[in-house]
């Protein structure tokens, strides 16, 4: 059988590791992480091995030569451009001939390959994904399979709402030379986005094997470092290239330890490297070749690789220093720091956590360093989150922090795009951006600033004046807590895609933007009719005349800060009777009570963005949040403007209901804002995210059929629907899927956003939190107990099974 290794990636998440060095050369434990996937294959009696490569590729092919010191022969097919992973095994089409294995150069495991391709042959498969279980598989490609293990479904890199298991594509496949006949030579093609979904949708046999086994896909910093204390703590079967003088502690040959060094386990020390008897190497620490360690030197889970010089006093703590680094006396260097090659840090210096140098970078004596050229990794998965990019004032979000933003977004538009500006009207927000319209003029990106408004207006102003984006920034409460919120907004004022956000993150974790010549910056041009033209553009959406001459009473609550003049403009336009109760936050038992007590036809509070209502009865009842949907829709659908609207997949059913009576369409889609906006019939308006818009229709439904807001709400069919939030770890929430999945197997089940599991009278909904450790259940019954009844029941599945496992 033969082989393809697939060793052409950049590894960019590993800079400054990687910036000369290709990611399968990485060393673990002082040998390149290639070396040991070339030892597993060999081990199972693969000796013809094609190797795929494109970025430092002479760097692995000088290595390797032609496999012959290493028991296998090597065949080298090189890509002038990136073609993905499908494109670049094509190359190597005339090599595969055969049932052939595919597997990455820059990942450590020790699979039983061979019981991987019995399992392939025996089901009689074209192509056989190796899968194993993870804690976390946001990052990789979720599959599900049958009890036979064929392929029903996958998802690339999804969201927690799409996690409906914990088993995930290692990138190791089993395949049929005929799978390559399916694209052409020298395209972009991958295997998980683009050849496996058109093999499944072929009806091709495609399986999936749950191997047993250690897998490590080294894809951060942090894995890296991991990675090799697991095999310190031999938690992965391969071989160490080093004698284990006592447990724990790994020589190589040619290590010589001065008796007066203190080793404590597991540590391991490349041969000829010169350390003073006065040095601590502490656990879960890796020294390479011929580095010099001086008196009083500390290590602490730190990896050294080789030709480096660490001098008296030099303390490492949980660092990752590239080869040939100079480290002065005294220097200190903290968790998650990460040193290129070739750099020089001062004596006395203070590299802080996770800053990363490039190579070839100086330090001065006495210097603390705070920030780098890339920020730390771990915020690599929070960056964005389920509305945009969040945090604390002045911690998470600081003006440095939202420039570089910026900068990486800039990155990935057309040079002289313009970008709309615009912030809710707390001076932080305005600080940031501010910040946010230097970094973006930093890459040659105009910004039209429209001042202090609503994210409303920010969408409207992109699709009227046709910008390439908008960027909005706003004060949130989450959780008790007010956090700083950046909003990005693509050309039609929707959310950005997904696909974008990982753009912009890849730019702002390599860094990897323009700055553009000090004559071609972007500049800024002030837009201070924004705010006219979504209220001219709103009211001529009305039939203005009724709505003025019917004088509805309301009592109106609002932010007069945030608000203040759409509200006063929107109010002047109605003609409506106001009473106007200025507060940053809803209080709806004094707004119930002022309604009554002034006769008011209904009550509202609008939060400071405009996208947040609570509606009040004339009776003073409060509107709950899904009979407040349900009637959202239903004013939409006789108002014959919008004959298609995007509803969450949590709504109640009464409203597919409410839809048919009136010849409108509702589409069930995810949770997030761009699912819903995006099949929205009329795009001028989104209007279950637009509180004025829409509460300007319920006044104009209100004022043509002169009903009570009490009368137009009973024309709802009423239905039973229950919410809970269910607290889970982090590091469950794959397990729990994919166990709520099992057994749910002889169930109807939708999967368009969780697991949503039909019954004979209703339907519950598990749906796992995007940003929080918790899992959302809904249900929906013909009862109110019965629907509490199936709450009950999942969230006892969800407890019970992290607890088992605890």
């Amino acid at each position: 059988m033969k082989a393809v290794i697939m060793a052409g990636g950049k590894g960019s998440r590993l800079r400054p590791l990687t910036c000369n060095t290709p990611k399968p050369m990485v060393p673990l434990l002082n040998r390149p992480c290639m070396e040991y996937i070339v030892e597993l294959l060999l081990r199972h009696g693969i000796n013809e091995i094609g190797v795929t490569v494109q970025y430092l590729s002479e760097v692995i092919k000088n290595y390797f030569s032609d496999g012959a010191d290493f028991g296998v022969n090597l065949h080298y097919f090189e890509e002038t451009k990136p073609l993905g992973t499908a494109g670049s095994v094509k190359n190597a089409e005339t090599f595969l001939d055969e049932t052939f294995i595919v597997i990455s150069g820059d990942g450590l495991t020790d699979f039983d390959l061979e019981k991987a391709i019995a399992f392939h042959r025996e089901k009689g498969a074209i192509a056989t994904l190796v899968l194993t279980r993870v804690n976390t598989p946001l990052e990789y490609g979720v599959v599900m399979t049958d009890e036979t293990g064929r392929i029903k479904r996958f998802l690339e890199k999804p969201s927690w709402s799409e996690v409906f298991s914990d088993t995930v594509n290692t990138g190791i496949y089993i395949l049929e030379p005929e799978v390559l006949k399916y694209f052409e030579k020298d395209v972009v093609y991958d295997f998980g986005n683009d050849l496996f979904p058109m093999l499944l949708n072929d009806g091709q046999p495609m399986y999936g094997y749950v191997a047993e086994g250690y897998w490590s896909d080294i894809g951060n910093l942090q894995q890296y470092r991991q990675t090799q204390f697991d095999m310190l703590d031999k938690k992965v079967k391969v071989r160490i290239n080093a004698n284990e003088v006592d447990p724990g502690i790994f020589l190589e040959d040619n290590a010589v330890i001065p008796e007066r060094v203190k080793l404590t386990a597991p540590v391991y020390v490349g041969s000829h490297c010169s350390i003073h008897e006065k040095a601590v190497i502490s656990e879960y620490s890796v020294l390479g070749r011929n580095n010099i360690l001086l008196s009083g030197t500390s290590l602490q889970r730190s990896i050294v690789w080789d030709g480096s010089h660490l001098g008296s006093g030099a303390e490492l703590q949980g660092s990752t220093i590239c080869s040939h680094v100079q480290i002065g006396n005294s220097a200190t260097l903290f968790e998650g720091s990460v040193i290129g090659p070739s750099c020089t840090i001062g004596a006395k210096s203070s590299v802080r956590p996770n800053v990363k140098l490039w190579p070839n970078k100086h330090v001065q004596d006495n210097s603390t360093i705070h920030t780098s050229l890339i920020w730390g990794e771990q915020m690599m998965s929070n960056l964005f989150g389920s509305h945009g990019v969040s945090g604390i004032a002045n911690v998470d979000i600081t003006p440095d922090f939202v420039s570089r933003l910026a900068s990486s977004y800039g990155a990935i538009l057309p040079q002289g795009s313009t970008i709309a500006i615009s912030s809710s009207s707390h001076p932080f927000a305005e600080m940031i951006k501010n910040a946010i319209t230097a970094g973006l003029h930093s890459a040659g990106i105009h910004t039209l600033d429209q001042g202090a408004t609503i994210s409303a207006v920010a969408r409207a102003t992109v699709r009227r004046l046709r910008l390439e984006g908008a960027i909005h920034v706003r004060i949130v409460n989450s959780q008790g807590e007010k956090r700083v919120l950046v909003e990005f907004m693509d050309s039609e004022g929707l959310p950005i895609t997904k696909n974008v956000e990982r753009k912009i993150e890849n730019s702002f974790f390599q860094e990897d933007y323009v700055r553009s010549n000090m004559d071609r910056i972007g500049a800024t041009r002030h837009y201070t009719h924004a705010g006219d033209d979504y209220i001219r553009n709103l009211i001529e959406d009305l039939r203005i005349e009724p709505v003025r001459n019917a004088a509805i009473k309301m009592v109106l609550q609002y932010d007069q800060n945030a608000l203040g003049f759409l509200a006063s403009q929107w109010i002047r336009h109605l003609n409506c009777r106001v009473m106007t109760y200025h507060s940053t936050e809803s209080s709806t038992t004094e707004l119930s009570q002022m309604v009554k007590n002034n006769g008011a036809e209904f009550g509202v509070y609008i939060d400071e963005n405009g996208q947040g209502m609570v509606l009040i009865t004339e009776e003073g009842a409060i509107v709950d949040e899904d009979l407040l949907l349900a009637l959202k829709v239903m004013v939409l659908f006789k108002n014959k403007k919008h004959s298609t609207i995007g509803i969450p997949v949590s709504a109640p059913h009464i409203i597919e209901t409410i839809a048919a009576n009136l010849n409108g369409n509702v589409i069930r889609t995810k949770e997030n804002a761009r699912a819903m906006m995006e099949v929205c019939s009329d795009k001028k308006f989104h209007p279950l995210f637009d509180d004025l818009y829409m509460l300007s229709k319920i006044v104009e439904y209100m004022a043509l059929e002169k009903l009570t807001l009490t009368q137009i709400l009973n024309q709802i069919p009423q239905f039973y629907i229950v919410r809970e939030e269910v607290p889970c770890p982090w590091s469950d929430k794959g397990r729990i899927m994919r166990t709520l999945m099992n057994l749910s197997r002889d169930k109807s089940v939708e999967l368009v956003d969780g697991i949503k599991i039909f019954t004979d009278d209703g339907w519950v909904l598990i749906l796992p939190d995007l940003d929080e450790p918790t899992f959302k259940i809904i249900a929906q019954s013909q009862s109110f107990q019965h629907a509490k009844s199936m709450i009950a029941t999942y969230s006892k599945m969800i407890v019970d099974s992290y607890q088992a496992k605890a």
